[in-house]
């Protein structure tokens, strides 16, 4: 129409002044339609890139200071210990500040009120499946373990179990860990417990197919689907660690010949393997920053680990002596509570939660003596040798060296049997390095890499935005 009307003619400066007319409320009226155009486009960007970043990437955990201070466990597989009220004052008089029990033993619990300790408290892998299949008896259970101990017994985690998924008796069992946690989840959210009570599981080594280099970290392909992915989702979502019951004694033991003993026991003063940027001088940095690794693979760097258990026995087996017990968990101590803090070179200065296994000799343990002397006291409450665990002095790290010395193997512990294991578990087998069985090629690895795919658009995603600001500045 616009055109019709100045195709018509009349007069020359009347038709010329028309037109100019014309000419300025087209301009006017396309400069509000780019106007308008240009304003949903940007909000169109922007709304895409805030869906962008809440619906595809993962988002990082808060987690809540903690206390440095050492933890331990408490097992009670024995016919001769000492009352729990004595072995609460055991423990506070040799400054450890976690205790970490295997049950919700109302004696301990008890005992354990009003000591200042945070307890972690755990239960057989035999009550999951009602747990999971009943949020109703999840309450029930955190009514009568937990929430009747409160608020002199300073109850901060639960673990769902204990190495369930190294039993390969109970893989029925697997897909319904998260399910219970996450019922018990709910109840503590119900009753405003979730903010002080974190819910976890605790795992072996084993759980990964292949651990090195670290870098080449990776879970089984039998669980790293159906499991891992929505546990580390709930861990995530509920800024919990990931337990692991981890111990270099058995990366050595199994072993000896190729590890050296000085990288199992923290005395090593030259890197063993070189990943990259990263040296190693002490197994369990490598074996830590394998399960780290394993992590940022399908997508989850933000999940923490805590160590529920790691020591060294003194008697029994091959290296089982009291020298070396006491030479690993005076280092560990130190380590683990070092300041600043040293943590491990994938993640450095970031504290690991960490128990040592264990607080006294257990006689009745299956597996014979090499099971049954872990401890750092006898039955009778004695020490068995001197252990100082505040770490009151400073940890002196060895200075890094840019590579390991030609004597040296390029890389730690390469095949799955290699992978250390906690007392009496025996190795997962048909398991394969990364290059043989990647995690895109499980049946529904596409789902576990999604994460780390939307990760990887984060760039593109940020360039867009910029490009977007730019053209409308100018």
């Amino acid at each position: 129409m616009i055109l019709s009307y100045v195709q018509a003619g009349g007069g020359g400066s009347q038709r010329k002044e028309k037109k100019m007319g014309v000419e300025r409320r087209v301009r006017s009226f396309c400069s509000k339609k780019e106007e308008a155009w240009n304003c949903g486009v940007l909000r169109g960007t922007l709304l895409f890139l805030s869906l962008f970043c809440m619906c595809c990437l993962p988002s990082s955990c808060d987690y809540a200071p903690e206390a440095h201070t050492i933890g331990i466990n408490y097992g009670q597989v024995a016919d001769n210990l000492p009352a729990p009220a004595v072995a609460v004052s055991l423990i506070k008089s040799l400054g450890i500040g976690r205790v970490r029990i295997y049950d919700s033993d109302a004696a301990t619990l008890t005992a354990l009120g009003n000591s200042g300790l945070q307890v972690t408290i755990g239960m057989g892998n035999d009550v999951i499946p009602s747990l999971a299949a009943s949020a109703v008896a999840a309450d029930q259970w955190i009514l009568a373990n937990v929430v009747a101990y409160l608020p002199g017994t300073n109850i901060t985690v639960i673990l769902v179990g204990n190495e369930l998924l190294t039993d390969t008796t109970l893989t029925a069992v697997w897909t319904q860990l998260v399910p219970a946690m996450q019922n018990l989840q709910a109840s503590l959210v119900n009753r405003g417990l979730s903010s002080t009570i974190k819910i976890s599981t605790a795992c072996e080594m084993n759980i990964l197919s292949w651990s090195s280099p670290p870098s080449n970290g990776s879970f089984r392909a039998d669980i790293a689907v159906p499991v891992i992915t929505p546990m580390l989702q709930f861990l995530n979502d509920t800024g919990s660690y990931l337990y692991v019951n981890v111990y270099p004694y058995f990366g050595w033991v199994d072993d000896p010949g190729y590890i050296p003993l000085d990288y199992a026991l923290f005395t090593r003063t030259t890197p063993f393997i070189q990943d990259g940027p990263y040296n190693y001088f002490y197994l369990l940095d490598a074996q830590l920053d394998a399960l780290a690794s394993a992590m940022e693979r399908i997508g989850f760097d933000s999940v923490r680990l805590a160590i529920g258990e790691c020591g060294w026995p003194t008697l029994g087996t091959i290296g089982a002596n009291v020298s070396d017990a006491q030479t690993f968990n005076q280092n560990l101590v130190d380590y683990i509570l070092s300041n600043p803090t040293e943590g491990t070179p994938r993640r450095p200065q970031v504290f690991i939660p960490t128990y040592i296994f264990a607080l006294f000799n257990e006689d009745l343990k299956p597996g014979g003596v090499a099971e049954q002397n872990w401890g750092i006291l006898y039955a009778n409450g004695s020490q068995k040798y001197p252990l100082n665990l505040t770490a009151d002095v400073p940890w002196e790290s060895p200075a890094p060296l840019v590579s390991p010395p030609t004597s040296a193997p390029s890389s730690g512990f390469t095949a799955a049997s290699r992978l250390p294991l906690s007392p009496g578990s025996p190795p997962i087998s048909g398991l394969t390095p990364p290059s043989e069985s990647p995690i895109s090629s499980i049946p529904g690895g596409a789902e576990v890499c999604r994460a780390t795919r939307s990760t990887l658009l984060l760039p593109f995603a940020l360039s867009l935005l910029a490009a977007t600001l730019f053209y409308f500045q100018q």
